[in-house]
């Protein structure tokens, strides 16, 4: 009886609500990202993805994760938690802009990206990846840690404090 208790206990932990619908909303944002790099451009997927994400992640985080602090209104729920995420936004469009629009092959050449899709490649034996993508990845990635880790911040001591 008491495993369970504590299992309920854990599953009602704020912090893994948060790390799990962050989880969610990241994997929300890979799919859409990727899905949009097919058609436009990375500034402009990134711009679409981030504007979309926002309005998941905020209605998660209200609706699932910090459902006790709501002493706060929603119009100031609404623009703390824009306000975190705009910055995040920018921050997303400016890497994307630099690392992976505009010197991209600077970052393909000191990874040394395409000899590493080439060896990926020859493992999986599908023949999609190429340096161009596993930059475009690699800076998704570490776009998406910046992003958990000041989101929750913001989430966590402004927006639904």
């Amino acid at each position: 009886m008491s495993v369970n208790k504590s299992v309920l206990k854990l599953i009602k932990n704020e912090k893994i609500k948060y790390l799990f619908w962050g989880i969610v909303t990241t994997v929300f944002y890979f799919v859409v990202r990727l899905l949009l790099d097919t058609f436009v451009t990375p500034v402009l997927s990134a711009t679409i993805t981030e504007i979309l994400t926002i309005f998941f992640a905020f209605y998660v985080n209200r609706r699932f994760v910090f459902t006790k602090q709501k002493s706060k209104s929603l119009v100031y729920q609404l623009i703390t938690f824009f306000s975190g995420r705009i910055v995040v936004m920018f921050a997303d469009m400016l890497i994307t802009f630099l690392a992976i629009e505009k010197y991209y092959a600077f970052f393909i050449a000191v990874f040394k990206l395409n000899t590493l899709a080439y060896a990926l490649d020859s493992i999986i034996g599908i023949n999609y990846l190429t340096g161009y993508r596993l930059n475009n990845l690699f800076w998704i990635c570490i776009i998406q840690i910046f992003a958990i880790v000041f989101n929750f911040i913001v989430s966590k001591y402004l927006s639904f404090k």
